[in-house]
């Protein structure tokens, strides 16, 4: 399982998007699976600030809390 540290919120993003594409998956199938919008989830994985993430990457940092984000490959990936 990778593990990839998150400094800011376009680490978030591009790992969303990373395997997103792995898995063969499109924006917009993602989206409609979510009830989100194409919009917001490319907004999500362009690492675009929201108030809310920015505020909460305020406090982590202000507090010394550091996060990575651990995601299972699935078969095919872990082929590769």
């Amino acid at each position: 399982m990778p593990t990839i540290p998150v400094r800011r919120f376009r680490d978030i993003g591009a790992v969303v998007r990373a395997v997103r594409e792995s898995r063969g998956i499109t924006q917009e199938e993602l989206a409609e699976s979510l009830a989100f919008t194409r919009d917001y989830l490319r907004t999500l994985e362009q690492g675009k600030p929201t108030l809310h993430l920015s505020r909460l990457f305020r406090v982590l940092d202000n507090l010394g809390i550091r996060i990575s984000i651990t995601y299972a490959l699935e078969e095919k990936d872990a082929q590769k």
